[in-house]
């Protein structure tokens, strides 16, 4: 989406809400600096967490684990990524409360994914959650003598890394997975042997190198 259709919606550009993130968090530094408790990521306590970070939408956080600027330190986009992970465990832990339908915990990390903002959705993090999860709903419902539905995306990176799951079949869905912050696809052990052409597809393939991604 271009800038001006984004305004046209009404929401802030994507350059503008990184801009706007990091001088939130800085008034945030300076308030707890103020009251005689500077931020200290080593020794951090909750209130500091809440405190900087619990105004921020989705969107802000991403802005953050993206470093879509360049100027978030890696303490502060390992924060925002890992509220983020949590964001999307607590949806997929909501509908599996038991933990008896890994299934429905799978299918809600997609439906979870899908509702996120258009840039999180352009980046290969989220092509790798969303393969991932729609992995592992389709292995646990078969494994459990059902048909699984219909999840397939139509975005071309997240049918290539599917695809290369599905490769993969005998596997748990955790081990296809990745694990921590993955630079470029070709890190990832699912690809050790080469990052294949993405598969074609409607809109424009993404540049894989470009590419900054957290799992």
């Amino acid at each position: 989406m271009t800038q001006t259709a984004t305004q046209t919606a009404g929401k802030k550009d994507f350059a503008t809400v990184a801009k706007d993130t990091r001088a939130a968090i800085d008034a945030k530094y300076a308030e707890l600096a103020a009251n005689g408790k500077p931020m200290d990521y080593m020794h951090a306590t909750q209130e500091s967490w809440d405190t900087v970070y619990g105004g921020l939408d989705r969107r802000a956080l991403f802005a953050i684990a993206s470093n879509s600027d360049g100027s978030f330190s890696k303490d502060e986009q390992d924060t925002a990524q890992s509220i983020m992970s949590q964001q999307q465990g607590q949806a997929m832990m909501a509908a599996d409360p038991t933990g008896n339908d890994l299934a429905a915990r799978f299918r809600a990390g997609v439906a979870f994914l899908e509702g996120v903002s258009d840039e999180e959705k352009g980046s290969a993090n989220w092509a790798v959650q969303r393969a991932a999860n729609q992995f592992g709903y389709e292995q646990t419902m078969r494994s459990s003598g059902r048909e699984p539905d219909d999840l397939d995306s139509e975005n071309p990176l997240v049918a290539m890394i599917k695809g290369a799951m599905d490769r993969l079949k005998d596997k748990s869905p955790e081990s296809v997975a990745t694990g921590g912050y993955v630079k470029d696809l070709k890190d990832m052990p699912l690809f050790r042997d080469g990052v294949p052409a993405v598969a074609a597809g409607p809109g424009p393939s993404p540049q894989i190198r470009a590419l900054d991604i957290r799992a």
